[in-house]
């Protein structure tokens, strides 16, 4: 784009044009002296003669109405918006207070290669910006987030510049329609579908932190299904890692669900493993780097023997409890079924010579029944647990009949161990599995000490999810 002013000139008798800052699809970002108040600003520049479509100043009114209503200190300060009327054209201007300092673009051109921790710390200040933004009234959407549109001040802090892309997504959603801004590389699926979300920043900032990693564009990058492929690329903590890819998701539902869950995981040092729980302390407090949270974590040994397989981390757990076979509680239960069953047959065959007795046999069918499916599910069944960060999914699978529940995890509350029938005298504790006012059964053929680990595990993780949500 051709510049509007040159240096020296002297904008509405009271900015002076020092250099071209940057320039974009929507306008020349200008340094400028006001000369009214003796301090440096950054002034945008549009002209209407050189717009290509209407869109671009639509674009551009909208950055100016979102600047005055931002107040943040990694934001630049709105100053002012006017236009100045020529023969042949109109120029519009947003005027805002300048941020000293280079880009991260620049320092990475120039050389610098942040540590781990420094690249963490910039992650974490750039979503403290998010934050604010997102939880506005409605939610505002940068839509641009990228190394150019970040500056590092002398101190070191971090300010994020450029509006020219943003949204409301009140408007978006409303109004429907959206235009595709952004930069390749750093967009997400979504936004090339003209579809921006706050977690649409959330891909961004990752993008920007491979970047800062590596000093190549994430476009640069191999893929695997449409997934960035970093991890030979970078050499950072596991937690850092998982953290990085989960916010490059390519679906907008795998990533986190906001800045401020993103912050918090990025803060939260990783839950220990199984096997790291063995010989450890029986708590464990994880503190938020925040210092806004204290969180007490038991640790559980796996019961010496138990075939379950169990996966967790701070977001994720998976459980597969195998067949249980012909051993346990199953056994009892089957043959107390078969004989409770056999026993009906016999009953129920004297009784229908006697024409309506054999009605009164019909609550006893429904026990047998029930009783003779535990028993199958519990010697043959496999139960397969999954809970994430927004949807969880419990499946039955009998002999390679499956029955399968699906919800959302918001809507799960602490397990419990009950007992909904007796064998022989003796009470079956299942776990019950709580979703809003309905149950869900399984894992009766375990034994009492498996049920009691896990329920303790399940327990656990539901804690911690609740406590980051």
């Amino acid at each position: 784009m051709t510049e509007l002013h040159q240096t020296g000139e002297i904008v509405q008798d009271r900015y002076r044009i020092s250099h071209v800052l940057g320039q974009g699809g929507i306008g020349i970002t200008y340094a400028a002296e006001d000369l009214q108040k003796g301090v440096r600003v950054a002034l945008k520049a549009l002209s209407l003669r050189r717009m290509t479509e209407w869109k671009v100043l639509e674009l551009f009114e909208r950055e100016a109405k979102v600047l005055a209503q931002l107040t943040h200190p990694a934001i630049p300060r709105y100053l002012d918006y006017f236009q100045i009327d020529h023969e042949n054209d109109r120029d519009f201007y947003i005027v805002q207070q300048l941020v000293e300092g280079r880009s991260l673009a620049q320092e990475i051109a120039n050389g610098w290669h942040g540590s781990e921790s420094e690249i963490q710390q910039i992650a974490a200040q750039v979503l403290d910006v998010l934050i604010y933004l997102h939880e506005l009234k409605p939610p505002v959407v940068h839509r641009d987030i990228k190394p150019q549109n970040l500056i590092r001040q002398p101190n070191g802090k971090i300010a994020l510049v450029d509006f020219g892309a943003v949204q409301d997504t009140y408007r978006n959603t409303q109004i429907g329609g959206s235009t595709v801004v952004g930069t390749y590389g750093y967009m997400p699926p979504e936004q090339f579908r003209g579809k921006a979300v706050p977690a649409t920043d959330l891909y961004a900032l990752g993008a920007t932190v491979l970047f800062l990693l590596t000093g190549r564009s994430p476009s640069d990058l191999p893929e695997v299904r449409f997934k960035i492929n970093f991890r030979d690329a970078v050499d950072i903590s596991p937690h850092f890692a998982d953290w990085l890819e989960k916010m490059i998701e390519p679906a907008i539902e795998d990533r986190f669900s906001s800045a401020r869950q993103a912050l918090r995981s990025l803060q939260t040092p990783p839950l220990p493993s199984i096997e790291q729980r063995i010989n450890a302390p029986d708590i464990q407090h994880l503190f938020n780097q925040t210092g806004d949270r204290l969180v007490s974590q038991r640790r559980y040994e796996k019961p010496l023997g138990s075939r379950i397989d169990l996966k967790k981390t701070d977001s994720f757990l998976e459980i597969n409890i195998p067949p249980t076979g012909w051993r346990g509680e199953g056994i009892s239960l089957l043959i107390f079924a078969i004989f409770w069953n056999v026993f009906l047959i016999f009953w129920t065959s004297l009784a229908a010579r006697a024409g309506f007795f054999a009605l009164f046999s019909i609550p006893f069918w429904l026990v047998g029944i029930g009783m003779a499916y535990a028993a199958l599910s519990t010697v043959f069944g496999k139960v397969r647990l999954v809970i994430g960060d927004r949807s969880f999914s419990l499946e039955w699978d009998i002999l390679g009949a499956k029955r399968r529940i699906q919800g959302k995890t918001q809507d799960l509350r602490p397990l419990e161990l009950k007992s909904f029938y007796e064998v022989n005298n003796q009470p079956v504790m299942q776990l019950c599995l709580n979703q809003g006012v309905y149950s869900h059964k399984f894992g009766s053929g375990l034994s009492r000490v498996e049920k009691e680990w896990l329920m303790q595990e399940i327990n656990d993780f539901l804690e911690v999810w609740q406590s980051q949500h």
